[in-house]
């Protein structure tokens, strides 16, 4: 199992997708930022997380009614 950490510092509140903050790795012991959901979900990727993220970010786009 990995462990994340993620901060975000700034939100959009018109826009839920720009976001601001940063993505830590705790086994890797790697830091790294992002400005935007579709960057977390990349560092997510990269990281080995398990499951689709992208599915993640459909789920949540459609909790919010938006396509």
């Amino acid at each position: 199992m990995e462990n994340y950490i993620v901060r975000i510092y700034r939100r959009d509140a018109a826009d839920p997708h720009k976001v601001a903050g940063v993505f830590e790795s705790v086994e890797q012991e790697t830091e790294n930022t992002f400005t935007n959901l579709n960057s977390l979900v990349s560092l997510l990727a990269s990281n080995g997380a398990d499951g689709d993220a992208t599915d993640a970010i459909d789920t949540a786009r459609t909790a919010e009614g938006k396509p």
